[in-house]
């Protein structure tokens, strides 16, 4: 049984962790209302530059960071020797990255951005840079609160950081606008206060010595998984550095924005998957052999009907919400493609559920594997489709790289799990919603709200003969609702 603290706490370390992609997704309708073309396309590329160089600078130690410390549950000194070692990596390697950058950052804006863009290292590239190593820093530092179950404080500390990066954002851009003094000011300013935040838990939770003690250790586990994380950056924002020198801005922009509109959907598949995982993982280790069952399966076929529901509900809405918080009427432009975009979303379940196998058998490898393999097709595909069919290349490289994910998948896993479940619902149910759309967009080539209305009710009829039986098991087994309440 979960107990309410457990539950409390969870909720709590979801919220305080979400809030920087809430803040994101607030921050938008201003970013549409108070720049200009050109200002928009160079925050996108500055905010994208600064979350890769996050990457880069925390080496994903944040995600192993649990494993060990939990490892060393029975020293206090060990672990305070661990949490301290941490720190120490994290700001040695970030300071000694940061020189380098800075070093060679104009000539790697040179080659990296387009001159339509005008992007430039000094000030702003560098300012963008400095957020990157304190946000890594911070991040990292919150997982110290999280292990030592301090929720209240990791919550507290990430609302400071929403509520500085977007007061100070709005504010520059009402008092600048058409300037990046406001967004970059805004990140980097919130930025310093969690990086002295981040350095006061490490300070107060760990112990400083210069040593080689727990570095092998640290570095074997986390940077293939940083490896990981960087293919995966790549494959969700290397189409807008193709696209730059082949659209014009305001295209450019219009499909940044729908892109980011979509964060809302993968917060929410995000946060069913931890959801779903450790109840799945739960039954697999009751396994003696590493299969998929019928209880399993269950879990993964509501979570593909939730979405595909989710993103239907998602078509209608999004063009309604447009006029009431964008002024910029080019921007309303982007709902033509938003039935084509959606679907690459749709095959998140299958995808899940081979992620879910990856993890629960810890390889890695094989992770790496089908990330690695994807990012360098979805590189091939972009330049070759968007030379001939620009923008709607990019989309429908998209939407290839996902199906591509699930070939790969069942490729590098098939000899580490036995897959047993019903097509219709996994797999041919996404496939079939990708076709709808695809169809739709070639016949109408513009947005229809009755088709998307139509194609919402299609899927609740779907749902109500299909999966009302599962949907009513799963609440149960989630002990959201009695199980007197179901009646088969």
């Amino acid at each position: 049984m979960i107990s309410k603290s457990f539950f409390k706490s969870s909720i709590i370390f979801t919220i305080g962790g979400s809030l920087p992609m809430i803040g994101s997704l607030l921050m938008l309708p201003f970013f549409t209302n108070y720049l200009n073309e050109l200002n928009y396309t160079q925050i996108s590329f500055y905010i994208s530059f600064s979350y890769l160089m996050q990457i880069i600078f925390s080496l994903s130690i944040e995600s192993y960071f649990g494993v060990k410390y939990t490892q060393l549950h029975e020293s206090e000194t060990e672990q305070k020797l661990f949490t301290g070692k941490v720190a120490l990596l994290l700001v040695s390697f970030g300071l000694l990255l940061l020189l380098i950058i800075s070093l060679f950052g104009n000539k790697l804006f040179g080659i990296i951005f387009a001159d339509q863009v005008q992007m430039s290292f000094w000030p702003y590239g560098f300012y963008s840079l400095l957020t990157a190593f304190f946000n890594s820093f911070f991040k990292t530092a919150s997982m110290v609160l999280i292990y030592k179950k301090q929720a209240n404080q990791f919550l507290v500390y990430n609302i400071i950081n929403f509520i500085l990066t977007v007061l100070i954002t709005v504010l520059g851009l009402k008092m600048y606008p058409n300037s990046l003094l406001g967004p970059i000011y805004g990140r980097l300013y919130s930025g310093i206060i969690i990086f002295l935040l981040g350095f006061y838990i490490f300070y107060k939770n760990g112990t400083f010595k210069l040593n080689n003690t727990y570095i092998k250790d640290i570095l074997y586990f986390s940077i293939p998984y940083c490896g990981f994380v960087l293919f995966t950056w790549l494959i969700t924002q290397v189409d807008r550095y193709v696209l730059q020198n082949k659209i014009t801005l305001q295209d450019l922009n219009t499909y940044d924005l729908a892109i980011k509109c979509f964060f809302g959907i993968m917060f929410i598949q995000n946060s069913l998957m931890a959801v779903v995982f450790p109840k799945v993982f739960e039954f697999w280790a009751k396994n003696k052999e590493l299969k998929t069952t019928t209880e399993t399966n269950r879990y993964f076929n509501v979570f593909n009907i939730l979405n595909i529901l989710m993103i239907c509900s998602f078509y209608i809405v999004l063009p309604l919400v447009y006029p009431l918080i964008i002024k910029n009427k080019k921007f309303y432009e982007s709902d033509v493609y938003i039935g084509l975009l959606g679907t690459t979303y749709v095959t998140q379940g299958i995808i899940s559920l081979y992620m879910a196998t990856i993890m629960f058998t810890k390889r890695l490898n094989v992770l790496l594997k089908i990330y690695g393999l994807s990012a360098l097709i979805q590189l091939i595909l972009l330049f070759v489709l968007t030379n001939y069919f620009g923008l709607i290349g990019a989309i429908y490289s998209g939407i290839a790289i996902k199906l591509i994910q699930i070939i790969l998948s069942k490729l590098f896993t098939k000899s580490i799990f036995k897959y047993e479940y019903n097509f219709y619902k996994i797999e041919l149910l996404p496939y079939s919603f990708i076709i709808i759309n695809i169809i739709q967009f070639n016949i109408a080539k513009t947005y229809n709200l009755y088709f998307y209305v139509t194609q919402l009710f299609f899927y609740l009829i779907i749902t109500y003969f299909l999966f009302k039986n599962e949907i009513i098991k799963t609440l149960v087994n989630f002990k959201i609702i009695k199980p007197k309440t179901f009646t088969p």
